[in-house]
């Protein structure tokens, strides 16, 4: 093919698909498309611990049970041990599940929540009702003095419900709720 022969093929390709393009746009302004949202998923991270196959942090779907959880890994429970679970309400961020196998049955899970340092170290928010007097000293400026008045406090006046509840307990105010804000 000579020189100009081929220019000339690129020139008809390249307006080929301007063409189509451009048609394919005015199509696409003249449809009407439905009216839906999609809502991206929210998620919790959650540890697997021992008799999972594959340990380790993962993340599900929020509003996941203990029983999801363990019919996805592959297993089943005895009714006995699911009924035990099924009041306790959904898993949150934080909290892991290790299971218990007796001939080859899962016959009791342990739900617990990880160390407040590994849950800062993943980024996985904190919660104040959850935590260890251990877990509070992990946090920037909490001694121990400070946990275990954290935790008297919890025990004598009741769950804090959110991090603002804390400026109730001796010896943290506004400047120490602002520095403990990211890791809630």
């Amino acid at each position: 093919m000579r020189r100009s022969g081929g220019i000339t093929l690129l020139v008809v390709v390249l307006l080929s698909i301007l063409l189509f393009r451009a048609s394919r746009v005015t199509s696409l302004l003249r449809e009407e498309f439905p009216a839906f949202h999609v809502n991206k998923p929210e998620y919790v991270t959650l540890y697997l611990g021992q008799g999972f196959r594959i340990q380790g942090y993962h993340q599900f779907i929020d509003g996941v049970s203990t029983d999801d959880v363990i019919q996805m890994a592959g297993f089943e429970l005895n009714a006995e041990v699911a009924k035990s679970f099924a009041d306790k309400g959904p898993l949150r961020s934080g909290e892991g599940l290790e299971l218990v196998f007796m001939n080859a049955e899962v016959v009791d899970v342990a739900r617990f929540f990880v160390p407040a340092g590994q849950c800062m170290a993943l980024g996985i928010p904190l919660h104040p009702d959850t935590m260890k007097a251990s877990d509070w000293q992990a946090l920037p400026g909490i001694g121990p003095r400070l946990a275990e008045r954290i935790m008297a406090d919890r025990q004598k006046n009741g769950e804090f419900g959110d991090l603002e509840t804390l400026k109730r307990v001796k010896g943290i105010g506004p400047g120490t709720i602002k520095r403990l804000n990211d890791f809630f």
